[in-house]
């Protein structure tokens, strides 16, 4: 009979295989193109050869200083003592699975590509009744995320 901790590690690498098999699908699909929408109306093409190997992740923490955020890619299971550094439950710590740094501009950026494009997924593939909430910009002055109805000049009835 196994231990607990190879029952575990057999999870974990039946989950870390299945994981890299559906962001292989994934990437296949974006690379035969056509079912990948881009993130923002004329954006530069991508070069698909130089993508690292794709890393799956169940959670996302944000970090920031003055000069730059973090962007924290992390994988956990829920299993009482996993990673935690004295083994006992509830001190359990997530794996940093990948990081990304960016400085506050290209921070900002991203946040309006993803919420740009999370707008364009509800608008295609979510039907009206779901009502599912979409992103919009606060004091951006004439600039607006795609997908949100840009409010009519208001008529006073004079």
């Amino acid at each position: 009979m196994s231990s607990p901790e190879e029952a575990e590690r057999a999870l974990k690498a039946m989950q870390e295989a299945m994981k890299m098999q559906e962001a292989m699908k994934m990437q296949e699909a974006m690379k035969a193109g056509g079912t990948a929408t881009p993130a923002e109306p004329g954006a530069m093409p991508i070069d698909w050869s130089t993508e690292a190997t794709p890393a799956a992740a169940n959670g996302v923490q944000v970090l920031h200083s003055p000069r730059q955020f973090a962007v924290v890619f992390t994988e956990h299971a829920p299993f009482p003592g996993r990673n935690a550094l004295d083994g006992r439950a509830g001190a359990e710590r997530a794996r940093v699975v990948s990081s990304l740094r960016l400085d506050p501009e290209t921070y900002f950026q991203a946040l309006c590509v993803m919420a740009s494009n999370w707008n364009r997924f509800v608008e295609a593939h979510i039907p009206p009744q779901m009502r599912q909430p979409r992103f919009k910009l606060l004091d951006a002055g004439d600039g607006q995320l795609y997908g949100i109805k840009r409010p009519k000049e208001e008529d006073d009835g004079a």
